[in-house]
């Protein structure tokens, strides 16, 4: 009898753990998935409207902004998607809309969420930075932080990142108004620098002042390097869309020099005012969006390198800094059209890579947009 009691309960205790390891529970993902994918690449989604941010939350799950005003997370595992919040005030006019999104950087006791869009002001379309707060996947509790930003249906800029000394970067773009970039009384054509709550950091360049560089067209995308150096990407007009590396306090010239100072209009400006150049730039233009640095092995193509998105020439680019990282020795292209025009790149702690496309035309508003992981690089 005793041994017929034992071989019932190593049946009882085998049927439990069967049932917990093929659980299908897929509400908490997992960063690393492990093993190696069959396909190379992976769609997550494909029913998105323009999404403009992608990032990797401190939830393990992906957050989305579409420029509607939509506000998701999606799990990176299964493409479940959760609606967390849709903004009734967003004006989404060509490319307006909800822009960028970040959390803030100890997300358990500080559950904020940072979000950039525009909104119809008096006279025209304006921007402004808001924070959230973030309980049981809802977003509530909207704050201003930052209003009345200059803005318009093309370029406003509003990538978003946070620093190691808790500090918020933002880009703005120049509104379609060329003298808004050299005007350090207006916000537009600039990186913002705040704190946490809105208010201007004692160490900004200029007193009292969000400025912590002007000078700039349309700059969507920013990011740091593991040593604390920043890096954006910027849309040039017909010519020079730019990789810059960003100091505080820095003019980088824009309407007056575009890319390197090389025509005498160029070199005449650069004699009366600091200005600095571009580290790399692209003619004709590329349409540069979301730039990442991506430091894991996960992708040893992309190990170490500036990796950015691209819309007009529908591709990846990766970048290699030389040692200083003060140039651009080597540019290479990966995924030539093959996803269509791509807006933003993600990656997890573990250096899983997604992506986000925004379909193959400029106008493409459809809810066909997809988030696709990219599992390796096929040679």
């Amino acid at each position: 009898m005793e041994r017929i009691s034992r071989l019932v309960s190593i049946a009882l205790v085998s049927i439990v753990l069967f049932h917990c390891c093929n659980s299908d529970d897929t509400t908490d993902p997992d960063p690393d998935t492990g093993g190696e994918p069959v396909d190379a690449t992976t769609t997550l989604i494909s029913t998105l409207s323009i999404p403009w941010e992608l990032t990797w939350g401190p939830d393990n799950f992906l957050w989305v902004t579409e420029r509607s005003g939509k506000i998701s997370r999606i799990n990176p595992d299964t493409g479940d998607q959760d609606e967390v919040l849709v903004i009734s005030e967003v004006e989404q006019i060509q490319e307006s809309g909800l822009l960028g999104l970040v959390h803030h950087p100890n997300f358990d006791t500080n559950p904020f969420v940072y979000a950039v869009y525009t909104y119809e002001g008096t006279s025209s379309l304006l921007e402004k930075l808001v924070r959230f707060s973030y309980n049981n996947n809802t977003l509530s509790n909207e704050t201003t932080l930052l209003d009345e930003i200059p803005a318009n249906s093309i370029h406003n800029g509003s990538r978003l990142i946070i620093t190691a000394d808790q500090k918020l970067l933002m880009t703005t773009g120049d509104a379609g108004n060329t003298n808004l970039s050299q005007n350090t009384n207006s916000l537009g054509g600039k990186i913002l620098r705040l704190n946490l709550d809105g208010s201007v950091p004692n160490d900004n360049p200029i007193t009292g002042s969000y400025i912590y560089s002007y000078g700039h067209r349309n700059p969507q995308g920013l990011t740091l390097h593991p040593n604390g150096t920043i890096y954006s990407s910027e849309h040039g007009p017909s010519t020079d869309d730019e990789i810059n590396r960003i100091e505080i306090g820095k003019n980088y010239g824009w309407p007056n020099v575009r890319g390197v100072i090389d025509t005498p209009n160029e070199e005449s400006f650069a004699n009366t005012t600091e200005t600095v150049e571009s580290i790399f730039n692209w003619t004709p233009t590329i349409a540069p969006s979301d730039l990442i640095f991506y430091t894991s092995d996960r992708i040893p193509q992309w190990t170490n390198k500036l990796v950015m998105t691209v819309l007009k020439d529908q591709q990846i680019i990766a970048l290699t800094l030389n040692n200083d990282g003060t140039a651009i020795t080597e540019e290479e292209v990966f995924f030539n059209g093959d996803f269509g025009r791509l807006r933003d790149i993600a990656v997890s702690p573990t250096g899983r890579v997604f992506i986000a496309t925004n379909g193959n035309s400029y106008g493409d508003t459809t809810n066909t947009h997809s988030i696709i992981e990219i599992n390796r690089i096929e040679q």
